[in-house]
C-alpha cells in the first residue's frame, strides 16, 4: 500500500486516535472536528502538531497534554477517514459529547471556538491502524513546513502489514453506538463520505480561521 499524505492534529487527539497512553483511562478517540468534509480518504500518517493546543482542553486533557508533551510520538500509525457524522453547532451537544466520553479532552467551549459562527459542523470518524515499522520523519519535513493539517509526504512510502488499533467489529460497535447517543439526542442531521473533489480546501493549524491552500505539493 503507498502512503501519499499526512494529517496533522492537535497532539492530544492524534495520541488519543491512535490509542497512545498519556497516563490516563480513556478509549481510543473515535473523531476529530471538521468544518467540512474533504476530498481524500486516507491512509494518512498521523502527525502530532507541535505547540500549546489552539483551543481549552478539560482537566482531564491538561493532564493528558502534560504527559503527551513529554512523550515521544512514534510515526507508526495511519488513519483512514470512514465518513462524517453531520452534527449542529452548540453548547448542548459538545457538551453531551464531552461528558459521556467522546469527546472528554476538550471543553465543550473548544469546538464551538473551533467552529466559530458556523450552524453546522462534522465528526471525521477515523480507522486507525499501527504499522510494524516507523515511518521516517524526513518524509514529512517538506509538507511540516505549511500551515495545512494535510500534506504530501516527500517522498512517498510504501507499508505492508497494518494492524488495527482498534478491531474491526469493536469500532464498528463504538460508531453505532456513537451514532445512536446523537441520534437519541436528535443531534444526528446526516451521514457524508469524503467529498470528490479536485481543490482540496484545507485549513491552517497556526490559526483558528479557515484557509484555502492547496496541501504542500511534493517537488
Amino acid at each position: 500500500m503507498q502512503i501519499e499524505m499526512a494529517w496533522r492534529d492537535e497532539r492530544v487527539n492524534v495520541f488519543a486516535l491512535s490509542g497512545v497512553s498519556m497516563g490516563i483511562r480513556l478509549e481510543p478517540q473515535l473523531f476529530v472536528c471538521k468544518k467540512r468534509p474533504i476530498g481524500h480518504r486516507g491512509p494518512f500518517v498521523l502527525d502530532p502538531r507541535k505547540g500549546r493546543p489552539r483551543f481549552q482542553l478539560s482537566q482531564l486533557g491538561a493532564t493528558a497534554q502534560e504527559t503527551a508533551n513529554q512523550t515521544a510520538y512514534v510515526l507508526s500509525y495511519l488513519a483512514e477517514v470512514d465518513n462524517y457524522l453531520h452534527v449542529p453547532v452548540n453548547y448542548d451537544v459538545f457538551a453531551g459529547l464531552c461528558a459521556e466520553g467522546w469527546f472528554s479532552l476538550w471543553n465543550p467551549s473548544a469546538p464551538l471556538a473551533y467552529f466559530e459562527d458556523l450552524q453546522d459542523g462534522y465528526l471525521a470518524l477515523m480507522r486507525v491502524s499501527r504499522l510494524d515499522a516507523e515511518i521516517p520523519e524526513q518524509v514529512l519535513e517538506h509538507g511540516r513546513s505549511g500551515a495545512n493539517f494535510i500534506y504530501y509526504l516527500d517522498p512517498p512510502i510504501t507499508v505492508q502489514k497494518l494492524h488495527p488499533v482498534l478491531r474491526p467489529d469493536l469500532y464498528e460497535r463504538r460508531k453505532g453506538e456513537l451514532m445512536a447517543f446523537l441520534s437519541d439526542h436528535n443531534w444526528l442531521l446526516g451521514e457524508e463520505g469524503p467529498t470528490a473533489s479536485r481543490e482540496l480546501e484545507t485549513e491552517s493549524l497556526f490559526d483558528a480561521s479557515e484557509s484555502s491552500e492547496r496541501p504542500a505539493r511534493r517537488r
